[in-house]
């Protein structure tokens, strides 16, 4: 796969988002998407997006426990 087509694909999920990029995975990647190389990226592409939404995620709880343990 050539660097615009990954750009431009890329570009495609992110105008799709996660939930419809993760189920045009699932049902027919090759019908809705592409070929396997696009499969492939969009699989990294969803692993990406879930470490980037689990590493927001993590800094909360800590954070709200540090605010409680504050008050008088």
């Amino acid at each position: 796969m050539e660097d615009i087509d990954r750009q431009r694909a890329l570009a495609y999920f992110e105008r799709l988002g996660k939930e419809r990029v993760r189920l045009y995975t699932a049902i027919d990647c090759d019908r809705f998407l592409g070929d396997w190389q696009v499969r492939e990226l969009a699989d990294q592409w969803l692993d990406a997006k879930n470490a980037e939404d689990g590493s927001r995620q993590l800094g909360w709880p800590l954070l709200r426990r540090l605010l409680s343990n504050r008050r008088p």
